[in-house]
């Protein structure tokens, strides 16, 4: 097999990291005539100082005047001081030992150095075949540096990840892990090695480390590449790595009624705040673009999404499901709201969908809840094994990287407002908070990141009063109307709690039969609890027969306005009267929770009794004072439709 020689290595020996290791060019030293010559009574160190080129490149500082030299440089290691990477673990392999070679033809010798290669893994990774063999001495192949650069090149330009995985593993199998990188300087070292050829590859890295140096192969000891005039034994290299973190987004949906908040078309569906009724089903989704995978070094073995909801809140347990996209965007905008007639959809059109069973257990993936000392409710969605397995590896061969890396990933999962009063109403809101937990090889290394979203609901609060000091509450109801929302109007369904006069929305119906008729305390309060953002409509139904029903409808409007924030925003509710704007009270600790209204109702006019005098008798006789022909016509119409009465 013909190679293509890289012409100022050859015979000086091997020092490689293709595109992975740097140093400075540093002063030259002058060797002696026993430095030009490999001393075998000596062993050799290796020492590796990890940075991160991603976090250096960001900051401005460039490395592009910086050469692989083997040699400590303390000039490189002051520049890029601030961007060391711990957490590292490399693996070394001894393949062979280094030898010069004569080969005599008819008319001329050729001398040179070979690396024997006593791997057969190794071999058959870097595709070695007989004709690359410079000798075979007790059963061990030895090759030129020249056929072993040029051999891993081509394999890592051929197919990278599939070389970098077969290397790592046999690594794995048959090397000697070093330390992992020191968190502070980003250096770990060996000595008292044998001398030879060594495979050097990076085994473990940490949760940041999206992309592993390529393999290496290392002469110990190399020649000088700045003068060539000697071989020097303590190695050191300055790989780096491209780092870069998953994202985590949360947001949430009034699933049932379409609308998060300010009736704004820009607000409707996911957003990080809605506004919600108690009793509501909430759609909830969390988007993560994961991070870059291109070996089996910077593969994930943890991603866990930790969930927990505020206790006015409850999980739809196992109605969970992971969606995958191959952008974030195609992810964003992978749903339709709730119009009329029309339910709310998300996922349609993943290029996969992963679900789980009623069990919590799914294909890809396993879920759990369970319950904290405040009353939040927790759910944990962990990729397992399988799952983890298929995010991490290839497609195929011709993929370099893992079958999701850098896709993005969506869970979506319902929950349910509580038509209790551990929802709470107002500007506080009732958060719901997620933690992204993932970690790569190196153990003990891990990271999260975490998102929240926040629920918003009101309530109104009705005192209901009647002059000349009427106190017959039980005889007065009303019932509540949507009259704005996407998904059109409809009757507020609600459920009387233990104390009197307080209810919580419960659902919706369209028929005017099935509203709840709402009572209130004994004292004239009424509290209708748990109401999103949207304008009612309160209507009397009923009252003391001896005041008057109210002649129209009472109009509520209720509206926020959303401020953003650095996590997740904020909504400050503000609500009008029939037209008029009404100081919105507290409810605990929560401000602009209640809207305040007063309903008075006013005597109605006494008619006469069947058969009684009644006031009317008072009338006609005082009339009859006043004398004339108009009593006697008063006193016979009287008596007239006195008689068609009986």
């Amino acid at each position: 097999m013909k190679r293509n020689k890289m012409k100022q290595i050859a015979s000086m020996g091997l020092a490689l990291s293709l595109c992975a290791a740097f140093g400075l060019s540093g002063t030259a030293l002058a060797y002696t005539t026993e430095d030009a010559t490999i001393d075998y009574n000596k062993t050799a160190s290796l020492t590796i100082t990890k940075y991160d080129l991603t976090a250096a490149t960001q900051a401005g500082v460039s490395t592009s005047g910086l050469v692989s030299t083997g040699k400590e440089n303390t000039e490189a290691e002051t520049m890029l001081q601030d961007y060391t990477l711990g957490g590292v673990e490399f693996t070394y392999l001894r393949l062979g030992g280094i030898d010069m070679y004569s080969d005599q033809d008819a008319t001329n010798a050729t001398i040179q150095v070979i690396y024997g290669v006593d791997n057969e893994a190794v071999r058959d990774t870097l595709g070695l075949t007989e004709e690359d063999v410079v000798k075979t001495e007790d059963g061990i192949p030895w090759y030129t540096s020249d056929t072993l650069i040029d051999a891993l090149e081509e394999q890592l330009t051929a197919n990278r990840r599939a070389t970098k995985d077969a290397l790592e593993a046999e690594a794995n199998q048959s090397g000697t892990a070093m330390a992992l990188t020191d968190d502070i300087t980003g250096t770990t070292s060996v000595d008292g090695l044998d001398l030879g050829l060594y495979l050097v590859v990076e085994t473990e890295v940490p949760e940041n480390v999206t992309s592993t140096v390529n393999p290496w192969l290392v002469s110990l000891p190399m020649t000088d590449t700045e003068t060539g005039d000697g071989w020097f034994y303590d190695v050191t290299v300055y790989p780096k790595n491209e780092t870069g973190n998953p994202t985590l987004e949360k947001e949430v949906s009034d699933l049932a009624h379409g609308v998060s908040f300010s009736g704004d078309i820009d607000a409707l569906g996911y957003r990080d705040v809605a506004t919600g009724s108690t009793g509501d089903v909430m759609g909830y989704r969390y988007l993560s673009t994961l991070p870059t995978i291109t070996s089996n070094a910077t593969q994930l073995i943890q991603y866990r999404f930790e969930d927990i909801l505020s206790p006015g809140l409850e999980y739809d347990q196992n109605d969970v499901i992971v969606c995958w996209y191959e952008s974030y965007e195609e992810a964003q905008k992978d749903y339709t709201i709730a119009m009329p007639d029309t339910p709310a959809t998300q996922g349609a059109n993943a290029a996969e969908i992963w679900e789980c069973n009623e069990y919590g257990i799914g294909t890809y993936f396993d879920v759990t809840y369970g319950t904290l000392d405040d009353g939040s409710t927790t759910m944990t969605l962990q990729f397992n094994e399988a799952g983890l397995e298929r995010i991490n590896t290839p497609v195929d061969n011709s993929q370099q990287v893992g079958r999701y890396s850098d896709w993005t990933c969506v869970v979506y999962y319902t929950a349910k407002i509580n038509s209790t009063e551990d929802m709470i109403l107002g500007d506080e809101g009732n958060p719901n908070t997620v933690t992204l937990t993932w970690e790569r090889t190196s153990k003990g290394y891990i990271d999260t990141l975490s998102d929240e979203a926040t629920v918003y609901s009101y309530g109104i609060h009705l005192t209901k009063k009647f002059t000349a000091g009427g106190t017959n509450y039980d005889a007065v109801q009303f019932i509540a109307q949507n009259v704005t929302n996407a998904t059109g109007t409809y009757y507020v369904v609600a459920d009387a709690t233990p104390k009197a006069g307080v209810y919580y929305a419960t659902g919706t119906t369209t028929n005017v039969d099935e509203a709840t008729r709402m009572t209130p305390d004994e004292t004239g309060h009424l509290y209708l609890c748990g109401l999103e953002e949207d304008t009612y409509q309160l209507t009397e139904t009923q009252t003391d027969p001896n005041y008057n029903l109210l002649e129209d409808v009472i109009t509520v409007d209720i509206d926020t306005k959303y401020t953003p924030g650095v996590q997740v925003g904020s909504l400050t509710a503000t609500a009008k009267v029939d037209g008029y704007a009404a100081t919105m009270e507290a409810m605990g600790d929560s401000g602009n929770a209640l809207v305040p209204l007063t309903v008075l109702n006013t005597r109605g006019f006494d008619m006469p009794e069947t058969g009684g005098t009644g006031t009317m008798v008072t009338t006609v006789l005082g009339i009859v004072l006043a004398g004339g022909m108009l009593t006697v016509s008063i006193i016979l119409l009287f008596k007239r439709k006195h008689e068609m009465q009986k």
